[in-house]
């Protein structure tokens, strides 16, 4: 196949705001491999071969863990169906791929054929007491297949639609590579977190908050915020650089947290610049304007996440004197149609009018 259909899916990456406006495309979402995904989470990679046994496999080299060369590895939600063709036989159109029906089975494999298992131990951890490292806790996509030098993995290449295996465009050394990248941040992470002092945590944390390894990034973000007061120096520097400005919701969220109560009047300011853009910015959006950049990153699509994070903000450290910016920029939501769009948009003037509401009532 000369289209390479191999898509990478990471739920984690859609912010609260992007998911109020995709929930009727996430109720047909099918389980796809990912590579970064699975090589964090799993306790276990293990290169294997296929024995005569169905759903049986034995330990050629260990990515990840310690399961031992030789080691017979039993998963039996990869046995394959009674009947089950060889991938070889699998369809080759696109067109014939997205129907699904053969290619959403587990292929029959000949003895000696390789794969790529991504695991975790259970507690009750034994050959055959393994769980999948995947997003959806499906087996069938933690793991990737091997046929005549190139490799399979199963994925959803279109929504709606099923979850079928696909030709993946690279080999097993660039795949091992990127494990070994993903387990070496994981270890540097480990001793990142471990520093007690969080002004120099913060600035251990600040190359990871940008890491291609996006469960690297949420792990970077999220220790921010436990990092506490010596961090906001360092997280107020990274709000205010626009190389950080696609992780800006994220960071307001650990600014808050590092700092509670104490930065109620900065996030306030930082909300009223929000209102003051929007103020100016939405005269001249049209009804739809989410839809028009569907790009990762958009800029008027962060501007939102980062200023409904800020109304998040404000409500959990409870500043208020920001509600009175609340409720200004409550009123001016509902006063444009292209921003109060009952698609999701109008979460926002929701969000003012519930904080606004908790310091009426009290």
């Amino acid at each position: 196949m000369h289209r390479n259909i191999f898509v990478s899916l990471c739920l984690g990456l859609l912010s609260a705001p992007v998911i109020s406006f995709v929930q009727p495309s996430l109720a047909a979402i099918r389980p796809s491999f990912s590579l970064d995904y699975c090589s964090w989470h799993a306790t276990d990679i293990v290169l294997v071969e296929v024995t005569p046994k169905p759903g049986v496999f034995r330990a050629i080299e260990s990515w990840k863990g310690d399961v031992k060369a030789g080691t017979l590895v039993t998963i039996p939600e990869l046995r394959p169906p009674t009947g089950a063709m060889e991938i070889g036989a699998y369809p080759t159109e696109f067109a014939d791929i997205l129907k699904g029906g053969l290619n959403e089975q587990i292929p029959g494999q000949r003895a000696g054929s390789q794969m790529v298992l991504f695991l975790k131990k259970t507690p009750e951890a034994s050959s055959d007491r393994w769980k999948p490292a995947d997003l959806f806790g499906e087996m069938k996509t933690s793991a990737v297949w091997t046929d005549g030098g190139h490799l399979y993995a199963f994925l959803q290449p279109t929504n709606p639609g099923p979850s079928v295996l696909v030709p993946w465009d690279t080999s097993l050394d660039k795949m091992k590579h990127r494990v070994g990248e993903i387990r070496r941040t994981q270890l540097e992470l480990v001793k990142v977190t471990a520093i007690e002092d969080g002004a120099a945590r913060a600035e251990s944390l600040k190359v990871y908050v940008r890491s291609d390894v996006f469960e690297a990034q949420l792990l970077a973000l999220s220790e921010l915020g436990k990092s506490g007061p010596k961090a906001l120096v360092k997280i107020r520097e990274m709000l205010s650089d626009p190389a950080f400005a696609d992780e800006g919701a994220a960071l307001v969220k650990a600014f808050a947290e590092a700092g509670g109560e104490s930065v109620g009047e900065e996030l306030d300011r930082r909300l009223q610049e929000q209102l003051t853009f929007w103020r100016t910015t939405a005269p001249t959006l049209s009804v739809g304007w989410w839809n028009q950049d569907a790009t990762p990153h958009a800029p008027l699509r962060e501007r939102y996440a980062q200023t409904r994070e800020l109304v998040l903000a404000l409500e959990r450290v409870h500043y208020r004197p920001a509600s009175t910016t609340a409720e200004q920029l409550g009123n001016f939501w509902r006063s444009l149609p292209q921003l109060n769009d009952p698609s999701g948009l109008n979460e926002m003037a929701n969000e003012c009018d519930k904080f606004v509401a908790e310091f009426r009532e009290n």
